[in-house]
């Protein structure tokens, strides 16, 4: 009787370990799809970064070249947002190169780790386009 018991308790234990394996497996899973759902936001923004960045760059040479030094300000804030612009577009690709599709050869305490780490960081490069875009539009009147 002993013997199935332990039998069962051993059988019970492992079944409650894989199990609790199993949801933390769907956690990472789901946390995986909650980075890319916030790439995927603004991925199809990048060539609207570009065109907003040379917009901004036209009304900067624009007002240099017709003004002179009476708008120094205005044109070093537009030359400060199409840097802003820029460095929102290279932020994406900077994430996208350093993002690990493949976690094999994590534990699923180390995936998890890894996967907040990059959805702060994809958070960050979410924010910075959806911000340099909102100020370049609104400085063109576009929005």
């Amino acid at each position: 009787m002993k013997t199935v018991f332990k039998s069962f308790s051993v059988f019970a234990l492992f079944l409650f370990l894989f199990s609790c394996g199993e949801s933390k497996e769907e956690a990472n899973q789901r946390l995986r799809a909650e980075v890319i759902e916030i790439h995927d936001e603004v991925m199809p923004f990048m060539g609207d970064l570009k065109t907003l960045r040379k917009k901004i760059a036209a009304k900067a040479d624009e007002l240099e070249s017709s003004s002179g030094s009476d708008n120094a300000d205005e044109v070093q804030e537009l030359r400060l947002l199409a840097k802003q612009l820029d460095e929102a577009f290279d932020g994406m690709f900077v994430w996208m190169r350093q993002f690990k599709q493949n976690t094999d050869e994590m534990s699923a305490e180390e995936v998890e780790a890894y996967l907040l780490e990059q959805k702060s960081m994809i958070q960050k490069v979410h924010e910075d386009i959806t911000s340099s875009m909102q100020r370049a539009k609104s400085e063109l009147g576009e929005g």
